[in-house]
Order: C-alpha cells, then sequence, then structure tokens
C-alpha cells in the first residue's frame, strides 16, 4: 500500500466514524435526515482497485454507496420536518468543516472504484453523427415514451396496460404490499430530493439547452408550488399506503443496485464533464417512465386498490411524454448539434451507461423480492456449511444495521430468537434456536435480537447462487 493509499484509507476510516454515519438501534430513521448508517467497510480496504462487473453487488459497493449518497447529499440544503432544533448538532456535524474536508478526500477514490467498471462493461456503438444518433436512439426506445401527437396523447403509453415483468413479479409475491413498499423505498432514494441532481446543471451559460433543462426542472418542483412540487406528491403517495415519509427512513433498505444508479447521476452533475452523459441519461429515462410510471400505477392499484393515491405516478405517466419529446428534441439533439461529432461518443454513452444500471437494478430488486417473500423456504435448508463460523451475541437495544456479503451464508441462532428484516416489514421472519437461515449472496438483511439475548453464528455455505 502507498502513502496515498494509506492516507486516503485513514480519510475513509475517519469519515465513517463520524456519529452520524454509525447505527443506532432503530430500524427505520425518523426525523433526522443526518443519521446515515455506512455498516461494514472491511471491503474497502483495497477501494484503490476498482469494483469489477462481478462484484457490482458486493459489500464493497454498498459501503461506497452509502458513503458517496451522504457525500452528494451534503451539497443539498436537509432539514428535519419538526424544526432544526431536534438535530441541531448532528446538522452542524453534517455540513461542518472536518466532515467536508473528509468527504472531499475520499469522494474521488470512491467515485473510480463504484463507477469504473462501466468502462469496461458498457460497449460504445459506432454512432458518431447527428444522423447516427437519431438512427440510435429512436431504435433504443423504440414505441415507449414516443412523442405525443397533436393532440398531446401518446398512443404508446397505455395507462391501463396489463401488468408485466418486474410489476408482474411483485404482484405475484405472496406478500405483494411488502414487495410494493419495497419498490416505492427504491424510488424514494431520489424522489423525496427529486431533480436535486438536475439543479446542479442548471447555472452557467451554455445556450437554449440551459432553458430547455429548466423548464424540466420546473415542471418537477411544480411551478414554485410545494402543494404540487413532486416531492411532495411522492410523498403522500408513501403515506396513503402507510409508508413513513421522512427522508431517508428506510435507509437500511435501499439496494445497492438503488444507491449506485442515483449515485451515478449525482457523479455525472457533480462534475461538469460528465454533463453530455448526464443530458443523454435524462432524455433516455425521459422517453422511458412516462410506460414505466403508468405501469407502476397498475401495479400499486393491483396491491393496495383503493388507498393507494397514485397521483405521482399518474403525473410522470402524463408529464414525461412532453419531457421525452422535449429532452430529445432539445437537449439530446441540440447538444449534438451545437457541439458536433466531438460529445455524440458521451451522448451515447450516457445512454449505454443508464441501459445497463437499470438492467443490474432490475435483476438486483427481483432477488431480493423473490428471496424475502420465500424466507421459510430457506430456512433450515440441506446446504453445507464450511468451517468458518463467526459468532455474535445480540441483544434488543444494540445497534441495527443492514448488509450483504459476497457468497452465500447460513446464519443459526444458537440461543434465543432473533428478527430478520429482509425488506421493510413491521412483520420480520423469526428464527428460533436451532433453526438456520440461507442467505445468497448480495441478498440484503439485517438481524435484531428478538430475545433478551440471542446467539447467532454465520458460516460459508458450500453451495453458492447466482443473485
Amino acid at each position: 500500500m502507498t502513502i496515498m493509499d494509506t492516507a486516503r484509507s485513514s480519510a475513509l476510516a475517519a469519515y465513517c466514524a463520524q456519529p452520524i454515519f454509525q447505527p443506532g438501534p432503530d430500524v427505520y430513521i425518523t426525523g433526522n435526515p443526518y443519521r446515515r448508517p455506512i455498516g461494514a467497510i472491511d471491503a474497502l480496504a483495497g477501494h484503490s482497485v476498482p469494483a469489477a462487473l462481478s462484484e457490482f453487488l458486493g459489500p464493497g459497493q454498498l459501503a461506497a454507496g452509502r458513503i458517496l449518497c451522504n457525500a452528494y447529499e451534503s451539497d443539498m440544503i436537509l432539514l428535519p420536518a419538526a424544526g432544526l432544533a431536534t438535530a441541531k448538532d448532528d446538522f452542524d456535524l453534517f455540513y461542518g468543516d472536518e466532515v467536508r474536508r473528509l468527504r472531499d478526500e475520499v469522494r474521488p477514490g470512491l467515485e473510480r472504484y463504484a463507477f469504473a467498471f462501466l468502462d469496461d462493461a458498457v460497449p460504445a456503438p459506432p454512432v458518431r453523427t447527428l444522423d447516427d444518433l437519431q438512427e440510435y436512439f429512436l431504435a433504443e426506445v423504440g414505441g415507449a415514451g414516443a412523442p405525443a401527437d397533436a393532440s398531446g396523447v401518446n398512443p404508446a403509453v397505455d395507462a391501463a396496460a396489463p401488468v408485466s415483468g418486474t410489476m408482474r413479479a411483485i404482484v405475484e409475491c405472496r406478500h405483494p404490499e411488502e414487495a410494493a413498499s419495497l419498490h416505492l423505498i427504491q424510488l424514494a432514494l431520489d424522489a423525496l430530493t427529486e431533480a436535486s441532481a438536475m439543479a446542479r446543471n442548471l447555472g452557467g451559460s451554455y445556450g437554449a439547452e440551459q432553458s430547455e433543462l429548466f423548464k424540466i426542472f420546473n415542471d418537477e418542483f411544480g411551478y414554485g408550488v410545494y402543494g404540487a412540487k413532486h416531492s411532495t406528491i411522492f410523498k403522500e403517495m408513501l403515506a396513503s399506503v402507510g409508508l413513513r415519509t421522512d427522508l431517508h427512513a428506510y435507509w437500511n433498505f435501499y439496494l445497492t443496485s438503488s444507491l449506485v444508479g442515483v449515485n451515478y447521476f449525482n457523479w455525472l452533475t457533480e462534475d461538469h464533464r460528465g454533463m453530455f452523459r448526464y443530458m443523454a441519461a435524462v432524455t433516455y429515462l425521459e422517453w422511458l417512465f412516462a410506460q414505466g410510471f403508468a405501469d407502476t400505477g397498475v401495479m400499486l392499484r393491483a396491491v393496495y386498490g383503493d388507498r393507494v393515491d397514485a397521483k405521482y405516478c399518474d403525473e410522470h405517466a402524463h408529464i414525461d411524454i412532453h419531457h421525452g419529446r422535449m429532452t430529445y428534441e432539445n437537449l439530446l439533439l441540440g447538444l449534438a448539434r451545437a457541439h458536433g461529432e466531438l460529445v455524440i461518443p458521451e451522448l451515447v454513452r450516457g445512454i449505454e451507461d443508464t441501459k445497463l444500471l437499470l438492467r443490474l437494478g432490475d435483476e438486483d430488486f427481483r432477488a431480493q423480492i423473490a428471496w424475502a417473500d420465500s424466507l421459510d423456504a430457506h430456512t433450515n435448508p440441506s446446504i453445507d456449511a464450511r468451517d468458518d463460523a463467526s459468532a455474535a451475541t445480540l441483544r434488543p437495544d444494540d445497534p441495527f444495521t443492514t448488509g450483504v456479503h459476497g457468497t452465500d451464508r447460513l446464519i443459526e441462532v444458537e440461543d434465543g430468537a432473533v428478527h430478520v428484516h429482509a425488506w421493510a416489514t413491521d412483520r420480520p421472519h423469526l428464527l428460533e434456536k436451532g433453526d438456520v437461515l440461507h442467505v445468497p449472496a448480495h441478498r440484503l438483511h439485517g438481524l435484531k435480537a428478538a430475545s433478551p439475548r440471542a446467539r447467532v453464528t454465520v458460516r460459508t455455505a458450500e453451495r453458492t447462487h447466482d443473485a
């Protein structure tokens, strides 16, 4: 390890050791937007070597994702709903000189660790001219998100389409409300601060494209009307199905892929060299969001019935038709016309990066709900374990955090009882003395004592599973 690597590791340890980044006893974090437990950082010991695609869902990426989320959001103004007096000391620490100094020291290395895999994992299509770009983009999005016709209607978006794909997987779960809630929680990571990353690209002077982006930003912020702000109507959707609306109340239940995906957009807007990738990624997403949120609304109504307030989904299914047209014509093609073939490869790269991150995120989420929905079937399995046991004693008031393992593990309760939190439910899975739970690699989970004292051992499973 070089002197520079040693200094970075020291700064990383000092950053993560800050009290606001340490876990407390609560499964959910309410009333305080500055409390963000990072959990184990052992997997980042060699973070000078970037994570490979095969390590995308590993413990290193989860830790890096949490740290980077903290770093990016310390550039945003966050205040507790009950007033600053409820968390003034943590406010001072979160925005304080020392935390910001450490943040700036560790962030570049963690960004390389987290995102460098995209350089090798994302192909570079031979798109070089404006005509190439138009043909490539329209082929990528197909009919989804096609520009509205003169009447303002997009015939490709069907608000009553049958549920399919991930939305169907949610509906068909044994516990569909838990699965739907976990989906909303992944959306909340970005939706409760919606368009804050976009705001970083509003300043400066770069032509008509700047004004076009501001129009979209203005829509996201409800034209200055708080009740129409997209984050406000997202909160109303959460509340309608009994979910907490505090910023990062469900911090422990953000999947690795969700953190990496949201951080990607913050990374591109924090470093303005990424602006062309960002503009293309936004264009691609806006074209997909109209149908995507129409499908989400169908799923939510199928799961929750009339009690869900799905206005947020309905709003995006409508407004993103127009955003798709605006971004395609005036951001993607506008930047290509203004700056020529020099920037077209970067525009394409933004789309290709986003395609990959969406696919990886979908696979991660579906694997998580499939496992969390079948914990009974994963309890007391016929799987051999290696002789590498690590033991821990848990008590109800112990610090709680979630994590993932890089390989399959077997968790055995040797004494007492524990609750397994695999998704954000008030009915966690109970393991009693003698029970063994199979946890596939990369599956997010946390343990909390369900008795005054519980003793558990964790071993590596002989049989491994891709998840």
